[in-house]
């Protein structure tokens, strides 16, 4: 990403948060159906390709981890294994309604988080160290990529503590509506920002697969955004966040790629 593009890219987003600043209410009540069926598939499932992303880049790191006798390299090593066994876990239980309050079955997702690491260590094994090392910095980048920014996420939404649009329908009282820039404190609210915009997102590493200036590079960019877009999109159509709360749930994600990519992939724009 050239620097130019960088800043129509930020100017664009100051200028949507500050007419969502005025809209938020007057476009959830224009478009939101808590009832909505693809916002509920969407709610349920749309977490799922970036929570693959990000396991799959946990596991190239993993698979590229040389054990030594030494506590640091064991350490290190354990926590890749319980870090790739969590992406997996977060994988299967999402995949299995949790999202949507089906209530997990733990032995269930348990072993099919296992068997999910074991098959795809196998298979990344058989590939040549010579080449697995060329993807090390995108498996950096999309395990960093989930960290920080569900971080981020809800290091956001706990002092923020707005309510969402649905909730105050379920109460009947959209006088408890408030405007995304001034935090409510922990009220047991958590719509600004939205994680599930921000997950939607976290497919960006699929980008770095491809070289720059090619057709598949382009392609893979729309594909990606348009992916975050819909499922930005979806929140809204359903009443579980207001425009401003995908906003910066989008924003935070893209800027933490554009960070990662700058720092990891020392050309990358």
């Amino acid at each position: 990403m050239k620097n130019k593009t960088f800043w129509v890219s930020v100017a664009i987003f100051l200028i949507l948060a500050a007419i969502f600043a005025f809209t938020d209410l007057q476009i959830a009540q224009a478009i939101a159906d808590p009832n909505s069926g693809w916002g509920y598939q969407m709610q349920a499932y749309g977490q799922l390709p970036g929570m693959l992303v990000g396991f799959l880049g946990t596991s190239v790191l993993l698979r590229l981890a040389k054990l030594e006798r030494s506590f640091k390299s064991i350490a290190f090593t354990i926590l890749l294994f319980l870090l790739t066994l969590m992406g997996g876990l977060g994988f299967w239980g999402d995949a299995t309604g949790m999202q949507v309050g089906v209530k997990p079955n733990g032995p269930l997702i348990l072993a099919l988080g296992i068997i999910s690491l074991i098959v795809v260590q196998i298979w990344l094994r058989r590939i040549p160290d010579e080449t697995m090392q060329g993807y090390k910095s995108i498996g950096q980048i999309a395990f960093l990529l989930n960290l920080l920014a569900t971080v981020t996420v809800w290091g956001i939404k706990f002092p923020w503590g707005r309510w969402t649009y649905r909730d105050m329908l379920v109460v009947g009282d959209l006088s408890l509506f408030t405007p995304w820039y001034l935090p409510q404190g922990n009220t047991g609210h958590h719509s600004f920002i939205s994680g599930h915009t921000a997950f939607g997102f976290y497919v960006l590493p699929i980008v770095l697969l491809f070289r720059k200036n090619e057709r598949h590079y382009t392609i893979a960019w729309v594909v990606v955004m348009l992916w975050g877009t819909v499922s930005a999109f979806s929140r809204v159509a359903i009443g579980a966040h207001f425009p401003s709360d995908v906003l910066f749930g989008a924003g935070e994600t893209l800027l933490w790629f554009w960070i990662l990519r700058k720092l990891i992939i020392k050309e990358g724009a």
